[in-house]
């Protein structure tokens, strides 16, 4: 077996005081989907990324529902109310609100309603929330996270690139921790995949979610063949916990129904030190030309307050020189500039995970001018939309979001970078959250950690599925399908790209395409590439095998456009204990 444990949930495992390592630069990562695709779910398509609307004033608070497909209703709806989400597919908004203030046809979500609760003093120790506990408390992750890097070292590292406000002030608080994952036995520079989530308190499923891709990568290395070449070839940089400080506070409030409504972190300068709308939101606190535009707050007592000054917080501020350490610059161009382009061939993608909503977004998320990189961005967002059943669009629905930091990362170093709207409320129950939440999020993770190299052009190129390889005395027989697809066809009102035909299907032994010296091609099964999706094989010569290796496969369209690889062992896989699978 493995050396590794196949678990994504440790409830139980060791805790032990972090141990930091140096941050080690200039490595970077995409990555090849292990779970199956969910085949037609379609839950909902929300926007909890862009309210502005005015707090709750009175003790008698309510969370309501308002059934409509009106768009004007709903940008109104926005401006008026703390309005958390809307679920488009099933055509209703969700606000916070009081009850004197609801509209006509408001629905009282009383459960939802039951689930609101003060956040007085922060939920304390390690393990699982009691209301749900599917999710771990910050202490927990931590732990989990901080024992990969003890298991293994060389493969990750538990790094600290900061503190939360709280932490800054000497008030106690978090230091900012990322898992970064990598085969460091390999010399990079390598391409950069980084996650963020929890960016905003509240939104429970989203660092779980997290938590459990970094532990699927580091179980699957060594034995799921994508995910091996991925680590050893790609940099991982996994931030399950943006927010801490805020993340207790929401904490405190999962009972009963769960209904956390804690956003913004704790910095006690803005809206008085104990209040309970104190802090500025993080989602909109992020360096870029977008700063105090739309969706963003110059009240300190909003949710959406977004704080003095761009980077003004600490946990903006550390992520964004984490951000700088870690990618390269790929986009020289001044504030205000939204028609320069990144270099077509960067490398590197950003994803922030959010909640609720099943949607992929792409920049500009600020203003609704296409970005420079449109085919790219749009053509990833689209993959990942169909790896997850999301809808893939940039403003859709309830239009720009300011001082995010998808846009910091684009604007400021080219980095293609998108954010992901997931499950469909922020208490998120545990059975929809394990059954539905997380394999849609890992699928859009894993889609988008294998577009990571040239990730302006590989999303424009066909995938390659269901990779064999079947050993003889002879060599073996290689067989794979390239498909160009597979692109969401849902929601957010834009065109999908159009597919082409498949000209030639590759492969290379040993290494990825692009270090290998020579590569060989594989035949159309049917006798010609001249479609959209082919099935191809080779018979692989013994010359060509050396032990236990792997094989990837590539495939080019007629536009010229080529996609990632995918990989698969030339015999079962050898684990580091010396065993084969």
């Amino acid at each position: 077996m493995s050396h590794h444990a196949s678990q994504y949930h440790r409830p139980n495992a060791l805790k032990s005081r972090a141990v930091i390592f140096p941050i080690f630069i200039r490595l970077r990562t995409p990555v090849v989907a292990t779970l199956s695709l969910l085949g037609a779910l379609w839950l909902s398509q929300a926007q909890a990324h862009h309210p502005e609307g005015q707090e709750p004033q009175s003790e008698d608070v309510v969370i309501a529902r308002i059934y409509t497909t009106d768009r004007e209703r709903i940008l109104r709806l926005a401006r008026d109310y703390d309005l958390w989400y809307y679920i488009h597919k099933q055509g209703y908004a969700v606000i916070r609100a009081d009850r004197a203030r609801l509209p006509a046809d408001a629905r009282i979500d009383e459960e939802a309603t039951q689930g609101l609760a003060p956040a007085e003093a922060p939920f304390r120790g390690s393990g699982t929330l009691p209301a749900r506990d599917c999710y771990r408390t910050v202490e927990q992750t931590y732990s989990d996270l901080q024992a990969l890097a003890t298991a293994d070292p060389g493969l990750a590292q538990w790094v600290d690139f900061g503190d939360s406000w709280e932490k800054a002030q000497g008030l106690g608080g978090h230091d900012l921790h990322a898992l970064v994952l990598t085969n460091q036995a390999i010399a990079g520079p390598k391409p950069v995949f980084m996650v963020i989530s929890a960016s905003h308190a509240r939104e429970l499923a989203t660092a779980e979610a997290v938590t459990r891709f970094a532990e699927m990568l580091f179980d699957g290395y060594d034995s799921d063949p994508d995910i091996t070449w991925l680590l050893d070839y790609f940099e991982v940089h996994v931030i399950s916990q943006h927010n801490p400080d805020g993340r207790k506070m929401a904490e405190a409030e999962c009972t009963g129904g769960c209904s956390p409504s804690w956003r913004k972190n704790t910095n006690q300068n803005y809206c008085g030190a104990g209040s309970s709308l104190r802090g500025a939101d993080l989602n909109r606190n992020a360096d870029s030309s977008f700063w105090g535009g739309p969706s963003s707050n110059g009240s300190e007592c909003s949710t959406t307050y977004r704080g003095p000054s761009a980077s003004s917080e600490p946990e903006t501020s550390e992520l964004e020189a984490y951000m700088a350490a870690v990618f390269p610059d790929y986009r020289d161009a001044p504030d205000n500039d939204f028609d320069t382009p990144a270099d077509a061939d960067a490398d590197g993608v950003f994803i922030s995970v959010h909640s609720s909503g099943d949607i992929v977004f792409y920049p500009w998320e600020g203003i609704n001018n296409a970005p420079p990189n449109l085919a790219g961005l749009r053509g990833l967002a689209q993959k990942m939309g169909f790896a997850t059943t999301f809808a893939a669009c940039q403003n859709c629905f309830l239009g720009p979001a300011s001082g995010t930091n998808t846009d910091h990362i684009y604007e400021r170093r080219g980095i293609s970078a998108f954010t992901f709207e997931i499950g469909t409320s922020f208490g998120q129950s545990c059975s929809s959250f394990e059954s539905t939440v997380l394999p849609q999020t890992l699928n859009g993770l894993l889609t988008a950690l294998r577009h990571t190299r040239k990730a302006y052009q590989s999303p424009l190129g066909p995938d390659v599925l269901d990779v064999q390889f079947l050993p003889s005395a002879s060599g073996g027989v290689l067989t794979a399908t390239a498909d160009d697809t597979r692109r969401a066809v849902n929601g957010g009102g834009e065109p999908v790209d159009a597919s082409q035909a498949i000209t030639q299907v590759r492969y290379t032994v040993g290494v990825p395409p692009w270090l290998a010296a020579e590569s060989w091609p594989l035949d159309a099964t049917d006798g010609a590439f001249d479609s959209a999706v082919e099935d191809a094989q080779a018979d692989v010569p013994a010359a060509q095998l050396s032990g236990t290796q792997l094989i990837y496969v590539y495939a080019q369209d007629a536009n010229g456009d080529i996609g990632p690889p995918a990989a698969v062992w030339t015999s079962g896989a050898l684990f580091k204990s010396g065993f084969e699978n």
